[in-house]
């Protein structure tokens, strides 16, 4: 308790300083749905996937964010993942309760889809592009699921012609959700974990495996037991660390509200510095910038905060809309990437709609 009450005393001295504007480069609205993923694409254009209409939806844009292609699939679900270059695009995700991927050509066909299913429910995946056109996929329940029936982590090992070279799953007593996971130069795989225990809160953690899918170490953040807290997003970077967001809960005159936070851990698994950011939100996606600053993504009004993890963890906010209550909006932030020429990209949901916009970052 006192190393943890050490540690959080460092975050209270430090001084933030807000900037509040509005300048967004572009955007645009795609019809009735939700983004889950944004990336820079490889030819400078943008990658964005997420759900339309109940559907899986992937949409790329090209680098004068003009309209290039899309694609919907026709089973149900959702893609939470992808990866493009000019050959194809590599989409993952859900579709009743399986985990679901998709090849699909430049121009926007089918080349193949296939489902892999598990002794749980698979809501969400992640996907690693791992070399050689060669994919891990990470399939789990989503942090926000209920944490009836069983649940686990699918790993899937597979090639851009739709052979599956691993299949492993991963059974596991209580709840976890793994949204998110990130690799090394090694091969190793960084989770972004949520737990819960029956009768029990959730809890946020990180998990590390070896490239042979072995589980090396898994710990807790500061998890206050009486408020439930998630993991969304994880990123290794400079300093030979990982870092992860989500959210936890404070309490307020309000009652009790989620709250966004930022944390780091040493690659084996010390819990390092935290700060909480946002109230009412949760962080939801990492990016490093080129000057090694962390570019956090806040669910609500996309509230991006720019962590200075080496001064000190100072940080800034950016607003996306000047107008934008947290406590109350229909703009929901889920990716976050950096554009070629050092804009954000962002993606999510403005009032109902698939969203991507580029930010100026000021």
């Amino acid at each position: 308790m006192k190393k943890i009450l050490a540690l959080l005393s460092v975050f209270v001295l430090v001084v933030s300083c807000k900037k509040e504007n509005d300048n967004i480069v572009w955007n645009k609205s795609y019809g009735a749905g939700n983004a889950y993923f944004v990336s820079a694409a490889s030819d400078s254009g943008i990658i964005a996937c997420g759900v339309k209409s109940g559907k899986p939806y992937l949409l790329k844009l090209s680098s004068d964010k003009s309209f290039e292609a899309d694609y919907t699939s026709e089973q149900n679900g959702i893609f939470t993942a992808a990866w493009g270059d000019t050959s194809c695009f590599i989409a993952c995700g859900s579709s009743n309760g399986k985990l679901f991927i998709t090849r699909i050509s430049p121009d926007g066909n089918k080349v193949w889809d296939t489902t892999l299913a598990a002794g749980f429910t698979v809501e969400v995946a992640g996907l690693a592009h791992t070399g050689g056109g060669n994919f891990l996929a990470l399939g789990s329940a989503d942090p926000d699921s209920s944490d009836a029936g069983a649940t686990g982590l699918l790993f899937v090992r597979f090639d851009t012609s739709g052979t599956v070279l691993l299949k492993k799953e991963i059974s596991e007593e209580y709840f976890i959700s793994a949204n998110n996971f990130t690799l090394d130069n090694s091969g190793n795989i960084y989770l972004a974990v949520t737990r819960r225990n029956p009768f029990a809160k959730s809890r946020a953690g990180v998990a590390k495996y070896n490239s042979d899918i072995q589980k090396l170490w898994e710990t807790e953040l500061y998890n206050n037991p009486d408020v439930t807290a998630a993991c969304r997003g994880v990123k290794t970077g400079i300093s030979d660390s990982v870092y992860v967001t989500g959210k936890t809960q404070v309490a307020r005159k309000e009652g009790t509200l989620d709250n966004s936070f930022v944390a780091s851990l040493s690659k084996s698994g010390t819990v390092g510095r935290k700060k909480f950011l946002e109230n009412s939100n949760a962080g939801y996606g990492l990016v490093f910038d080129s000057s090694d600053r962390i570019l956090m993504l806040n669910r609500n009004c996309f509230f991006i905060s720019i962590i200075e993890p080496l001064a000190g963890y100072g940080s800034e906010r950016l607003r996306m809309f000047s107008e934008c209550d947290a406590y109350k909006t229909d703009a929901f932030g889920s990716a976050i990437d950096v554009f070629y020429n050092g804009n954000i990209i962002v993606a999510g949901s403005l009032s109902g709609n698939f969203y991507v916009a580029l930010k100026a970052e000021q």
